[in-house]
């Protein structure tokens, strides 16, 4: 296992140069930077596609403008506005918990406090909320504040299972901690970026485009789907020493 982490970041700098070499090196992401705002983005984006995040916070952001506004609101009307980003019932509990609870700490809606914090204090600090996990308080980390914070949703954990980053019984928190210090500095944030896209347009759950994938040659599990095929062989990297490989189908969360 000693191998796998040595190997780690040579890996990770050559899947991130593939991927900006594809899909250019993403910038400016549009999540909004201000902390408090952007815990309550990060709630609303929990299981459900970011269109109907953005619809929910919209119809949010409409009927609360203001954050005491909005920590002042009923669960029901909160419920009401973010109904289509669905688990309306928790999300509302939870975003109202959260800013009850800053209020009461703080004196304010302010999480300006956390960029003097180092990073794993700050996320256990922000998962110390209920409904918030190591996912939510990696976007917030990373966006908000520019902490070296790496986001895993269920893109990111396909590929990089079938990349043979992580184990394939990795969950999205035990993923985000593996793989976040061997991340190269300033990284972070257009890996992250990167690996959700490749993800969503060519890694998918089923009947992934291996053919048309930038990693296919530093992909395990791509050089086996396209054994056969008609192609010439690809020259692939095994998967890390140590790390099983995926199921068939990436382990999709």
């Amino acid at each position: 296992m000693a191998g796998a982490v040595r190997a780690l970041p040579a890996r990770l700098r050559e899947i991130s140069g593939l991927l900006a070499g594809r899909f250019g090196r993403p910038g400016i992401c549009a999540h909004e930077t201000d902390p408090v705002r952007n815990l309550v983005l990060t709630i609303l984006s929990q299981n459900t596609t970011d269109a109907n995040r953005d619809r929910a916070y919209d119809r949010l952001a409409k009927r609360f403008p203001t954050l005491p506004g909005l920590a002042s609101a009923r669960p029901p009307e909160v419920e009401e506005a973010i109904r289509v980003g669905g688990l309306a019932r928790a999300k509302a509990k939870s975003i109202l918990g959260a800013l009850a609870r800053i209020r009461a700490e703080r004196g304010g809606y302010s999480l300006d406090f956390l960029r003097g914090m180092p990073l794993p204090e700050a996320r256990e600090y922000l998962t110390s909320f209920p409904g918030v996990g190591v996912k939510t308080a990696n976007i917030l980390l990373l966006f908000s504040f520019g902490m070296p914070a790496f986001p895993v949703d269920t893109h990111v954990l396909r590929v990089t299972k079938r990349l043979g980053l992580v184990p394939g019984t990795a969950t999205l928190a035990k993923a985000a901690l593996s793989l976040e210090p061997h991340v190269g500095t300033g990284d972070h944030g257009p890996l992250h970026l990167n690996l959700i896209r490749l993800g969503r347009e060519l890694c998918r759950p089923r009947n992934p485009l291996c053919a048309e994938c930038p990693l296919l040659t530093v992909c395990p599990e791509g050089a086996r789907n396209m054994k056969g095929k008609g192609r010439g062989p690809t020259p692939v990297r095994n998967a890390l020493p140590g790390v099983p490989r995926s199921s068939k189908n990436g382990g999709h969360a």
